[in-house]
C-alpha cells in the first residue's frame, strides 16, 4: 500500500550480516596473521624474474613497454603486432591477474615496481623511495588503511592503474623534463606492465609463500 515504508526481507539481512562477519573475520586473520602489506621485494620475486625481465628490457632501451610486448612475442610465438594489439585490449577497469592466487604474477610485478616505481615509492613500498618529492609524498602501502582496503577489497586497482597510466597531481621540473608529480606511465609501459605492478600491490605478505630451494 502506498505510504507504508517496506522493510527488507530476510534473506536480505542474512546476506548483509554474513557479508560483515565476513569482512570482520579478514581484518581478524590480517591482524593475528601480522599481514603488512605487500612483500619484501626479495620474498616476492622469484629466482630468475629479474634476469628475464633486464634481457626483455635490451630489445628497446628507450621504450619498456615496447621492450616488453617484443618479449612477450618471442616467448609466445606471435608478431610485435599481434603482442601490441593483444595488449591493447586489456581492460584498464579489471585487473587480470589474481594476487591471491596467481604467485607468477606477485613475482613479475614485483620485478616491474622494482625498476619503474621503487626510486619513489620506495623498496619496501612505503613512500620513502630517495627520489620522492617531500611536498609531494607518495602513498603507503604498510599503512593500517591501506592494508584494510587490500585485505577486504583489493585495494583500489581501477584507480591505481589509472593514476600509473595518466600520472597525478602538479607539473614539476625534473632533471629530464617536466613532468606531472607522479609521472605517467601510460605511454612507457604496456597495460600487462601496469596491472603486474598493481597485482604486487594488492598482494600480502602473508598470503604470498617465500621461495624454497
Amino acid at each position: 500500500m502506498a505510504g507504508l515504508r517496506r522493510f527488507p526481507g530476510a534473506s536480505y539481512v542474512a546476506t548483509r550480516r554474513r557479508r560483515g562477519e565476513t569482512q570482520r573475520a579478514l581484518i581478524l586473520i590480517m591482524l593475528v596473521s601480522g599481514c603488512a602489506g605487500p612483500p619484501a621485494l626479495d620474498r616476492a620475486i622469484i629466482r630468475g624474474h629479474t634476469a628475464e625481465y633486464e634481457e626483455a628490457m635490451r630489445a628497446d632501451s628507450t621504450n619498456p613497454g615496447r621492450a616488453y610486448l617484443l618479449w612477450r612475442a618471442r616467448r609466445d610465438g606471435i608478431s610485435a603486432d599481434e603482442a601490441a594489439k593483444r595488449d591493447a585490449a586489456i581492460d584498464a577497469a579489471r585487473n587480470p591477474f589474481d594476487a591471491r592466487r596467481d604467485r607468477q604474477a606477485v613475482s613479475r610485478g614485483a620485478v616491474i615496481y622494482a625498476a619503474h616505481c621503487a626510486r619513489c615509492h620506495g623498496v619496501n613500498a612505503d613512500g620513502r623511495g630517495p627520489d620522492v618529492l617531500p611536498e609531494f609524498p607518495c602513498k603507503d602501502f604498510h599503512s593500517l588503511g591501506q592494508r584494510l582496503a587490500v585485505t577486504l577489497h583489493g585495494g583500489a586497482p581501477r584507480a591505481w592503474f589509472q593514476r600509473i597510466s595518466d600520472g597525478s597531481g602538479a607539473v614539476v621540473n625534473y632533471p629530464d623534463g617536466p613532468s606531472t608529480a607522479m609521472p605517467a606511465f601510460g605511454s612507457t609501459l604496456s597495460r600487462e606492465q601496469i596491472w603486474l605492478a598493481v597485482t604486487y600491490l594488492q598482494s600480502l605478505d602473508c598470503c604470498v609463500k617465500p621461495q624454497t630451494e
